[in-house]
């Protein structure tokens, strides 16, 4: 379908409903613990080809435009997060997150911190006698988790527009005095559910309380994932994510915005989908992946030895930090938890599994010491490991959010002379550990760290978790979290042992 430009949908706009678009307005506007005279240009929104009326309309500072967030936002199927009463604002998008706090210039986009242009910060702001309402800079959200934004100052519109959308040459636009009416029957969604098919497929089941015809599906890439809208459905108390991390399918995520219901089915080398109504009440999503890229390895079973000679590989696990060294530090009910009795915790978990499983395991340290960073690869050089795994808790200063799982390997350590490499080792450590703990997937990753790169064999660095996180910290100091943080690091220990033939 062909884009239209900026002026051409305002100009239809114009003529369908009378709309009036930038207009200088004299209003009284309350933010920053004062009265404030606004006299600038007020402008028009049109999210995905819909009129939008928002409480408090586009403002101009700076020469750049405050949007609501809420009511823009989530317009466009993200979801908008205010963490607890820190006045920290987050927006998540199927592929990115902006974390903002009102009046400050700094952003994280992704956990990344990052400042915002020309000094233009979220603001609480209110007509006088009026609602508050958070004001965030809307080129700067938008672009951030991956929206298009077309601004034109002659027309007086912004146009906003998400990936599952297309211009049309009919944006939908109340009739002005007109309010949109309600459906008599509100439908509900009652429930989300999943079965594992085979291999390669997965269906996901949607239950409502009431028949509804009016819904739309579709599939979007980078990453990929199949969405299906739900038009004037409601949400019942649920989980906002399913994690299932089988047959190629990580997550089902489910949110609503106040006019549709939307769940978002992520998946990994999409082959085909499929939306059928069952029931008039009832929807199922069937997707079908080429390879189950994300499917659990075969179980081991530690009654048996697997089929390499696990004696004759010998595995050297790093508890990272210890003694002086504390690692990373973090808080829980105002005690402080240390990243080095973190680490020792999980490393002598992940050795019990890969003994009671047949193999020999080495460790840099036992206890509350601490072996240098050249000391911990020149022990596993002279022990002639098959592979190398250092463990340790990720941290992040003044970003709270900061969440979820990644491991590293150094480049200079990645040859393939032992028949897989530390890349190879790092994605199968990654895979099985977001398989049993569910976290989010920050990825593998290179980095020159002095005990992975110094290494003979292959080798990786597995962060587990963020200390600075409160859900985080708190989950890696429970025996369950960390049992299955242990086995998924033992599992692609043992993934990649089986193509590990030592040289002599």
């Amino acid at each position: 379908m062909k884009r239209l430009s900026i002026s051409l949908i305002v100009a239809v706009i114009f003529m369908m409903c009378g709309v009036t678009f930038a207009y200088a307005e004299g209003m009284m506007l309350e933010y920053d613990g004062g009265t404030h005279e606004y006299n600038g240009e007020v402008y028009s929104l049109v999210v995905n080809n819909q009129w939008i009326d928002p409480p408090l309309s586009p403002i101009i500072f700076n020469d750049r435009a405050l949007v609501p967030v809420r009511e823009i936002f989530e317009e466009v199927g993200a979801t908008v997060k205010y963490i607890n009463d820190t006045q920290t604002v987050e927006v998540v998008s199927d592929t990115s997150y902006v974390t903002l706090r009102i009046n400050d210039n700094v952003a994280y986009i992704n956990g990344d911190k990052t400042n915002i242009p020309d000094n233009v910060v979220p603001k609480l702001i209110a007509k006088v006698g009026g609602e508050t309402k958070t004001m965030v800079p809307v080129r700067f959200i938008s672009e951030s988790i991956g929206l298009d934004v077309e601004f034109n100052n002659e027309d007086g519109a912004i146009l906003i527009e998400s990936d599952g959308y297309t211009v049309t040459d009919n944006p939908q636009i109340p009739d002005e005095g007109n309010e949109i009416e309600e459906p008599d029957v509100v439908p509900y969604v009652t429930d989300v559910s999943y079965d594992i098919v085979d291999e390669n497929n997965v269906k996901v089941t949607v239950q409502l309380d009431e028949a509804t015809d009016n819904y739309d599906y579709f599939s979007l890439q980078s990453p990929e994932r199949v969405v299906l809208d739900i038009f004037g459905a409601r949400l019942t108390t649920m989980p906002d994510t399913i994690k299932i991390y089988q047959s190629g399918v990580s997550t089902v995520r489910i949110g609503d915005n106040g006019e549709r219901s939307r769940i978002v089915v992520d998946a990994s080398n999409l082959k085909s989908y499929n939306v059928t109504q069952p029931q008039p009440n009832q929807f199922e999503i069937t997707v079908t992946t080429y390879t189950p890229a994300l499917q659990p390895a075969p179980t081991v079973k530690p009654t048996k030895k697997p089929s390499v000679s696990s004696d004759k590989k010998l595995i050297v696990l790093d508890a990272g930090h210890g003694g002086s060294d504390s690692g990373a530090v973090g808080y829980l009910n105002g005690n402080a938890v240390l990243e080095k009795n973190l680490t020792l915790e999980i490393t002598n978990r992940v050795k019990k599994i890969l003994e009671n499983a047949g193999y020999t395991v080495s460790m840099t340290r036992t206890g509350d010491t601490l072996p240098s960073l050249v000391e911990r690869p020149t022990q596993a050089n002279e022990e002639n490991a098959a592979v190398f795994v250092s463990i340790h808790i990720n941290s992040v200063d003044n970003a709270p959010e900061a969440n979820g799982t990644e491991v590293f390997y150094a480049t200079e350590n990645n040859g393939d002379s032992y028949g897989a490499t530390s890349a190879q080792l790092a994605q199968n450590i990654l895979s099985r550990m977001l398989y049993y703990m569910g976290s989010t997937n920050r990825g593998v990753k290179t980095a020159e760290h002095a005990v992975t790169r110094r290494c003979n064999m292959p080798a990786a660095l597995a962060e587990v978790g963020f200390i600075t996180n409160p859900t985080e910290v708190y989950n890696m100091t429970t025996d369950e979290y960390q049992q299955k943080a242990a086995q998924g690091i033992a599992e692609g220990i043992m993934i990649t042992l089986r193509d590990i033939n030592i040289p002599n």
